[in-house]
């Protein structure tokens, strides 16, 4: 039985200096169970009582040939449930699960997290088992990965990644000067914004005065689009985080997909608002038509927020600007602005008045 089991396999273990920086074999496990398909369950699972290996590294068996290729895995629990004299090669399982010792860390541990497995097999180009990635590794990898991928993503690198953390400490810290020039900075956005949306208003006033109703709802069509627009950057920003966007499938699936998400709601949110907006100020009003200027308005304001709520994140992104502060300000400075504009070219269009 000894000739069949391999416990420790330090000679087979990549050294650090022979593959790269953020291959998995920098992260594997040299220490696991492996036996050779020759053995019987009864055999295998005696192997398991007497090894000194933690609990973790025993949850799984690796199985290997007479050649010493690498043949599959096997579960302690299908050990368990095996009769001691049947043959583990008939209880082998899963043999193309693996990865090889050059596989990039992040991809791999991605993997292990689809799988329901505790451990994924190493396996070098000659087919022998060099080492495994343990689950627990492999979410240290992804949490590092996502906080790398948003520094990456921004455009910025290690370097940088020092001086963002420098940065961190003086918003976070320290005197007051700096948070407020930062902030006070994208604030100026909004400022210009809110006198471009006076602007419009000003410029509507004689529709304004002619249905004085259209003024209860400004706020709605301004609010609605800016809470939309707050909840697309915040998927953003975690998707990013978290691997789930792909700048380089950006427009093409993550652009597409919110703005049906942005259609969807618009279209529900506008047959609520317009119905009553007609119900509450139109119909006692003698003003059919103010529900479906409502409606509009807000269909026209939820869909480009949606849109705008992934667009401008990633165009700061592309610009190497930081788009936790940056992209809300823009955000709510175009999206009040155009809203506003159709709400009252709409109105001005529908209700037949002139501005």
């Amino acid at each position: 039985m000894a000739k069949d089991t391999a416990i420790m396999l330090h000679d087979l273990a990549f050294g650090a200096a022979e593959v790269e920086e953020n291959a998995v074999a920098g992260i594997m496990q040299h220490d696991f169970l492996r036996v050779g398909e020759g053995m019987m369950a009864g055999e295998v699972l005696e192997v398991v009582r007497r090894s000194t290996l933690e609990d973790a590294l025993c949850s799984m068996v690796f199985v290997s040939g007479a050649d010493g290729a690498y043949r599959g895995l096997l579960r302690l629990s299908t050990l368990l449930r095996a009769e001691p004299g049947q043959a583990i090669r008939d209880l082998v399982e899963r043999p193309e699960l693996r990865v090889s010792p050059e596989t990039d860390r992040e991809q791999a541990a991605r993997l292990l997290q689809r799988l329901d497995l505790s451990m994924l097999p190493v396996v070098a180009d000659s087919g022998r088992i060099v080492g495994v990635l343990r689950v627990e590794d492999a979410m240290d990898v992804l949490e590092e990965e996502a906080s790398e991928d948003v520094y990456w993503k921004a455009g910025v690198g290690d370097l940088t990644h020092r001086r963002e953390v420098v940065r961190s400490e003086k918003l976070t810290s320290g005197g007051i000067g700096y948070p407020v020039k930062v902030r006070m900075a994208f604030l100026m956005v909004t400022l210009v914004g809110g006198l471009m949306v006076g602007g419009v208003i000003d410029y509507f006033e004689g529709v304004l005065e002619a249905i004085v109703a259209l003024a209860i709802f400004i706020p709605l069509v301004m609010d609605m689009g800016g809470n939309v627009g707050t909840q697309s950057t915040t998927i953003f920003a975690r998707g990013l985080a978290l691997g789930h966007i792909d700048l380089k499938r950006f427009f093409r699936v993550h652009m597409m997909r919110e703005l049906k998400v942005g259609l969807v709601m618009g279209a529900v949110l506008a047959t609520i608002g317009g119905l009553v907006a007609w119900a509450w100020q139109g119909a006692p009003n003698d003003i059919p038509m103010l529900g479906v200027v409502v409606g509009v308005s807000l269909m026209f304001s939820i869909t480009t927020a949606c849109l705008l709520g992934f667009l401008l994140p990633y165009v700061l992104l592309k610009l190497g600007v930081d788009h936790a502060p940056g992209a809300d300000p823009f955000i709510t400075t175009i999206k009040d602005f155009s809203g506003l504009a159709v709400y009252f070219l709409t109105a001005a269009w529908l209700l037949g008045i002139s501005g």
